[in-house]
């Protein structure tokens, strides 16, 4: 029995190795699929109800995704690849960085090249932006190809995806009850991430460079990509660009206009994350600042611009399953009664 086990075991490691490298060239789009398919199923659940038709509702919200979320983005995408050049022209012509360099130099009595280091982060920031241009524009066929595959993941995904869900609690060895807190534990974090981090992460970015676009300010499409990232990250958010972007404004003589930035900036993009994110998710679902901040960072690191997403997943995740079993098997409290959800 035990040798059988053992065969087992390293023939089901040696096929999965074999689909993870068959995967591997469409994974970005399996993930992506998995994810839209997570944040639009109340979307297909709302369909389902009103056509009672799993796959009529399916392909309704498939095409509400490519309408409403993907080629919007690769419209973006397009334009933000245009507009990155001009915004690095910009940074380096403006001659701020030169003089901050320069006032670092007479505080600190060393010379501080300040623009040269700047000027590398924001290389690395244009070389990570640009390198979303092969996927969105470079290889027409590579990108119908990778779109069809996730729209057909996501087509059975959202009409099977309660069955699946069902099929893996059945395989846990796990209590009942344990498998009910385990997956309210997983839903509840994912929540916490997915709408009540990045979809306000994303709306923050958004009415960030529509400010900028009102306001006046150059490549505002390229800030409010930024601010995306930076809305995301704890301490830094928005104002590390729109801040500086309304004083440079005032600085040029546009006082109305900075001012009015300034205005618009405290008042609206700072303050709807706390109008948005209570709406989106539970109170008593929270996601460490650490782990966000690690989650974005070192995603972007290993997975490229998708990371952004599954870094913080992956960390907060972590978390509940560490959570999980400290109530479960080391504090032995009851396990979370819950009310059973589609996904």
């Amino acid at each position: 029995m035990r040798q059988e086990r053992i065969f087992f075991g390293i023939l089901f490691a040696a096929i999965a190795l074999l689909a993870l490298i068959i995967m591997r060239p469409f994974l970005t789009y399996i993930v992506l699929a998995g994810l839209l398919t997570y944040i639009l199923f109340p979307v297909y659940h709302f369909i389902l109800r009103n056509t009672g038709r799993p796959q009529l509702s399916s392909a309704l919200s498939i095409v509400l995704a490519l309408l409403l979320m993907i080629l919007p983005s690769v419209y973006l995408v397009t334009e933000l690849v245009q507009q990155v050049q001009g915004a690095y022209n910009t940074f380096q012509a403006g001659g701020a960085i030169q003089s901050i360099g320069d006032r670092l130099s007479g505080l600190i009595g060393n010379r501080v090249d300040f623009e040269e280091e700047l000027n590398t982060a924001f290389e690395e920031i244009r070389k990570s932006i640009l390198g979303l241009a092969p996927n969105i524009l470079g290889s027409v066929t590579e990108l119908v190809l990778g779109l069809f595959i996730m729209f057909f993941v996501m087509f059975y995904c959202f009409r099977e995806g309660r069955g699946f869900v069902a099929h893996l609690k059945e395989l846990l060895p796990l209590d009942a009850k344990l498998k009910e807190s385990l997956f309210y534990e997983i839903r509840t974090v994912t929540q916490a991430v997915l709408y009540g981090q990045v979809m306000t992460a994303v709306i923050q970015g958004a009415l960030g460079g529509f400010g900028l676009l009102v306001f006046g300010v150059p490549n505002s499409l390229f800030w409010g990509a930024i601010m995306i990232v930076t809305a995301l990250l704890p301490v830094l958010g928005t104002p590390i660009i729109w801040v500086p972007a309304a004083v440079g404004l005032i600085l040029d003589g546009n006082v109305a206009r900075g001012v009015g930035l300034l205005i618009y900036g405290s008042t609206i993009v700072m303050n709807i994350d706390n109008f948005i994110r209570p709406r989106l998710v539970s109170g008593r679902t929270k996601v460490h600042p650490v782990l966000i901040l690690i989650g974005v960072l070192g995603g972007l690191r290993i997975f490229g611009f998708i990371g952004m997403l599954i870094g913080p997943l992956i960390l907060a995740l972590l978390v509940a399953l560490i959570k999980f079993w400290e109530e479960a098997y080391l504090r032995r409290q009851p396990p979370i009664e819950t009310t059973p959800r589609a996904l």
